[in-house]
């Protein structure tokens, strides 16, 4: 392999891929990124066999070949070096870098000891707007749980229903759910007609991706049934993910009816209050309380050890009032994901989920259950 590259564009990608690289790898390959000429230009890969990504740059190719060296120190060294062209190229298992007045050889291995990561041949069956998938994944994929314990927790589930494409999380404690409009291909999609599970890091860090390199053009997935995977591509990039296998909770029976009392507050007041709140729930399992009436929204916390913090903020209030509990860490959760200037809250008793909805968006719904408190 032989070829020169433009500093910032390598440092760049290689930021881009690293964050796939297993952070304790079983495998010494694992920890590695692998380099090679693809049609003109450098691609870079890298896997922790959960999640995969390929990732293309330009680059000036002299001659085809490949290598993986370790990732870490080689993307440090390269983030270092002046912003000048880059020369790389292979001598038996070494890779040769020159840089201006710097130079070094990295110690590589075989390009066919890293594991195979799948790319799409031809177009990917189903596209979305980049920028529609990747805001309902950040406004959903944060629910889902981290334990383990059971895995299609952990997972967001891709499901079209009608003329909708339905995105679910959920960890028992909240749920998530976002509605996209769906295209011809993905209302055909049979896999998305069955629901798909598909880890909520690797969706996160899609998220990440995109909107680092392609946040207005369109995003591509493909299943590949064999492997049972997911890609997810752009011109530049693929993300490869497993899928997530088991059946889903059914998230609709979740959904809690009508409420006795109607919220309509604004988000950067409530943000606020909430974020005050937290400073004195910390010592007492993060525990908020909220306690509604004609007038408004009170939300106070308090410690033993600590105090008391009591913030008051306006509210529209229908219906009747009433109190309710909420882990504040989970209300900044979701608080931090929303857009918009005001959020609906529906509650329907102390011990029954808080259904928070967009005043001008109905295509997202967010549940939180409440903490059962003694007054």
């Amino acid at each position: 392999m032989k070829l020169s590259i433009l500093q910032e564009n390598l440092a760049k990608g290689l930021a881009t891929v690293s964050r796939s690289v297993a952070s304790r790898a079983q495998l010494p390959v694992l920890s590695n990124i692998l380099l090679a000429t693809d049609q003109g230009r450098l691609k870079l890969s890298a896997t922790n066999l959960e999640t995969g990504i390929n990732h293309w740059l330009g680059a000036k190719v002299e001659k085809e070949g490949a290598i993986s060296v370790p990732a870490r120190v080689f993307a440090e060294f390269v983030a270092s070096l002046p912003a000048e062209k880059i020369n790389l190229a292979t001598r038996e298992n070494n890779l040769l870098v020159n840089c201006g007045h710097y130079q070094a050889e990295f110690n590589g291995l075989v390009a066919t000891e890293f594991p195979k990561i799948p790319s799409v041949k031809g177009k990917p069956d189903i596209s979305f707007s980049s920028s529609s998938l990747t805001k309902a994944i950040n406004q959903v994929a944060f629910a889902a749980a981290q334990d383990e314990g059971r895995p299609v927790l952990t997972g967001v589930l891709f499901l079209v229903k009608g003329k909708q494409l339905i995105l679910v999380a959920t960890d028992g404690y909240r749920l998530g759910i976002k509605k996209l409009p769906t295209t011809k291909g993905i209302t055909e999609s049979k896999e998305l007609k069955k629901g798909l599970i598909i880890p909520s890091r690797t969706l996160l860090e899609l998220a990440r991706t995109v909107g680092e390199t392609d946040q207005e053009g369109s995003l591509g997935l493909t299943i590949t049934q064999e492997v049972n995977q997911a890609i997810f591509s752009s011109p530049e990039t693929e993300v490869v993910s497993r899928l997530i296998e088991g059946k889903y909770p059914d998230f609709e029976k979740i959904i809690p009816g009508k409420g006795k009392t109607n919220l309509t507050i604004d988000i950067a007041e409530l943000t606020r209050a909430v974020r005050v709140a937290a400073i004195f729930a910390r010592e007492a399992a993060n525990i908020v309380r909220f306690k509604i009436d004609k007038k408004g929204l009170e939300i106070t916390a308090d410690t033993a050890q600590i105090g008391r913090n009591i913030a008051r903020i306006e509210a529209k209030v229908s219906g009747v009032g009433g109190r309710i509990a909420f882990n504040s860490r989970y209300l900044l959760d979701l608080l931090g994901v929303v857009e918009g200037e005001q959020i609906n809250l529906e509650l329907s008793g102390s011990l029954n989920p808080g259904v928070f909805t967009l005043a001008k968006d109905g295509s997202y719904l967010h549940i939180i259950m409440p903490v059962r408190i003694q007054e």
